[in-house]
């Protein structure tokens, strides 16, 4: 075999080789990301210790200021005890009725905690057959939309 045809022969080789090794870490660092965000919560709220934590993601900065001012009313006005860790997002999944959210954060009692992922969203409170629970399940629902499976979970 001449010694172009071999040069050539193993020019490509090498070019098939690193195209794998990319093409494989581009398909582990995207099922990574898809891992990541399907694992962590993409809105988190807890009331605890006095105060409310708002973290995660919103779309907008009209649902972002809703929801900060509910848990400044939630907690009579003390905006210093509302830990306001939201970042707005075009990407974030949407909330399908702000009010609702807020009002959640009205009805919400200490140790609640409020959990949205993608396709699911879970509150866990004291007493899941309580009829504060169940108003808190009724108002989620409404928040994300028909679309997004809701649950309540009791505290440990």
């Amino acid at each position: 075999m001449p010694k172009r045809i071999k040069i050539l022969a193993a020019s490509i080789a090498c070019v098939a080789i690193l195209a794998a090794g990319i093409a494989w870490h581009l398909i582990a660092a995207g099922e990574a990301q898809a891992s990541a965000a399907r694992a962590s919560p993409s809105l988190e709220i807890r009331w605890h210790g006095g105060g409310i934590v708002l973290q995660g993601m919103v779309r907008d900065a009209a649902t972002q200021q809703a929801l900060a001012a509910s848990a400044a009313a939630r907690l009579g006005g003390e905006s210093e005890q509302v830990i306001d860790w939201l970042d707005i997002t075009p990407a974030a999944p949407p909330v399908a009725d702000p009010a609702a959210l807020a009002r959640l954060i009205l009805l919400g009692q200490e140790g609640w905690h409020l959990q949205r992922r993608p396709t699911e969203g879970w509150l866990a409170v004291q007493f899941p057959a309580d009829e504060r629970s169940l108003q808190g399940r009724a108002l989620l629902q409404a928040a994300f939309g028909p679309g997004v499976a809701i649950r309540l979970v009791q505290l440990p």
